[in-house]
């Protein structure tokens, strides 16, 4: 029986009577045939007995073809073709269009390709899908609408996409439309974005005005509170100081406060006044121990010590810079009412990193001028061995330039500070971020009148008595019994020459020079039983 060619759903109609040339393929755009298609039929016969498949028709390779079918489509490798043509070329046209039909309804490596797409497609619709239930059902059914609306969009261009069962261009347009309203359905059920919340500006607390505890040049802290502060954070995005401190000018003490390392205080085992050496020395080697060094930069109206080469200072009036008052000194008191402060105190630096110094180091750092101001001996005694977190001159006009002078000796001996130190000196800063970073310089010796010591008082005048004037008729009647004239009340005792340090003396109080002039003064020291010679 006569048979014709029969094209699967999606290919275009071939001509009538049409046989696949040798060689011949259908093209890659169309949509694969179906599994089990029959590719050939048996012929309708026309009413004259004659089927439309004519079997005059010329011999298979001379029949005429026509677009699509034309020999302008792909043509299969010789070597396939020679297969099937020997295995057909004595036989009936039948024979080899049966050859043909298996060839293209399963080419080789087809199935296997075709479950590779189907596993990688269904595949990522799935993984697609469980990502978008972290979001719920609405971010389930938008991914997958996502998903399938590029599958679709491949399908109009492909014309057919065999996986997801999408054979032509009009399944995909359906497709394409059930993707975008699931894309809409998803969006509409998925939560609506949280805005993240705005991060409040943070006010930096005040530092309290006082601490117990006491430090001072003469009177230093023998034992501190071992609370250790945890270390910050330094440099984060959230930390409002270290925001404050990335604005800062260069050259400032603000910004020199961002380069102190932050961290928390360290035990105060082992710390004593005399592990930074002795109390004053002539670091600088001008001939004149720092004390006195301070004493004439920061004194008014100073008068110096004769024959100490214009280093000893005798009086003077101190404007305290901690509290503006006016403090009187005088060497000769029995106790200084003006002291030197160690502006980062000797304790504090303990604890923040001074106790792994060497000797020489710690007693550079207890006598750098730097580090060293005159003030009150009452205000000095407040303040003790607190930090800026917990104490700040009560003059406020002051604190900047305190806390620029903290930051700077700080930064000169790499002594870290705790987060809350920090933040307390980034809190004064902020009202003055162009403060500069202090450089004190050594005052010069001499430039000041000698001490000339007042004269001693004149001793009073002795009291005269005139004798009554006798009576010549009236018998004189007995004298009284003179009465003994006060004595004057024994001046101070001079001060003694050629006394020695150390030696034991008496009374407490009285002074004394040593051969070089220095002037000594007999004094008692915790402990001691006897006054000895001491430096006044």
């Amino acid at each position: 029986m006569p048979v014709e060619f029969h094209a699967p759903p999606g290919w275009p109609t071939p001509p009538t009577g049409w046989v696949p040339p040798p060689g011949w393929l259908p093209d890659p755009a169309w949509p694969p045939a179906p599994d089990g298609w029959q590719f050939w039929r048996s012929a309708p016969e026309t009413p004259g007995g004659v089927s439309s498949a004519s079997s005059s028709l010329p011999p298979l390779r001379d029949q005429p073809t026509s677009p699509p079918y034309g020999s302008a489509l792909p043509v299969r490798p010789p070597t396939v073709w020679s297969r099937q043509q020997q295995s057909t070329a004595d036989g009936p046209p039948g024979a080899a269009v049966s050859a043909f039909v298996a060839d293209t309804a399963h080419p080789a490596g087809s199935s296997g390709r075709g479950r590779m797409l189907a596993v990688a497609g269904w595949g990522g619709l799935a993984v697609t899908t469980l990502a978008g239930l972290v979001s719920g059902i609405g971010g389930a059914l938008l991914f997958a609408g996502m998903f399938a609306f590029f599958v679709a969009i491949v399908t109009l261009v492909r014309g057919h996409v065999q996986w997801a069962h999408l054979p032509s261009r009009a399944a995909g347009a359906v497709a394409l439309v059930g993707a975008l309203v699931a894309v809409s359905v998803g969006g509409a059920l998925s939560p609506s974005p949280v805005s993240a919340p705005t991060t409040p500006q943070t006010v930096l607390p005040a530092a309290p005005a006082t601490s117990p505890a006491a430090d001072s040049a003469t009177n230093e802290p023998a034992t501190a509170s071992p609370t250790s502060t945890p270390a910050s954070a330094s440099s984060s995005a959230t930390d409002p100081v270290s925001a404050e401190i990335a604005q800062a000018r260069p050259g400032t003490a603000f910004a020199l406060l961002g380069t102190l390392a932050v961290k928390g205080r360290a035990p105060m085992t082992g710390y004593s006044r005399e592990a930074f050496g002795p109390a004053w020395s002539d670091t600088d080697r001008n001939g004149c121990d720092q004390r006195n060094d301070t004493l004439r930069r920061d004194l008014r109206s100073v008068t110096l010590k004769a024959d100490t080469n214009g280093c000893a200072v005798m009086t003077g009036t101190l404007v305290d810079p901690y509290t503006g008052k006016t403090v009187p000194f005088s060497r000769t008191s029995a106790s200084s009412p003006v002291q030197i402060d160690h502006v980062v105190a000797l304790a504090d630096a303990w604890v923040k990193g001074a106790a792994g110094w060497p000797q020489a180091k710690r007693t550079s750092f207890a006598n750098d001028t730097l580090d060293l101001t005159a003030v009150s001996a009452s205000i000095n005694a407040s303040k003790g061995s607190g930090d800026a977190a917990t104490w700040l001159p009560p003059a406020t006009s002051y604190r900047c330039t305190y806390v620029a002078r903290q930051v700077a000796v700080k930064a000169r001996y790499q002594l870290a500070v705790t987060a809350a130190e920090r933040a307390a000196m980034a809190r004064v800063l902020t009202a003055c971020p162009a403060t500069p970073v202090p450089a004190v310089s050594v005052a010069k010796l001499g430039g000041f009148p000698v001490y000339a010591p007042p004269a001693p008082p004149a001793p009073p005048a002795p009291k005269t008595t005139v004798a009554p004037a006798p009576q010549p008729t009236v018998k004189p009647a007995p004298k009284p019994a003179p009465q003994p004239s006060p004595s004057p009340s024994p001046a101070a005792p001079a001060p003694r020459q050629g006394v020695h340090p150390g030696a034991f003396c008496s009374p407490a109080g009285a002074l004394g020079y040593t051969s070089a002039g220095t002037l000594m003064r007999c004094s008692y020291k915790a402990g001691d039983t006897r006054a000895r010679w001491r430096a006044a």
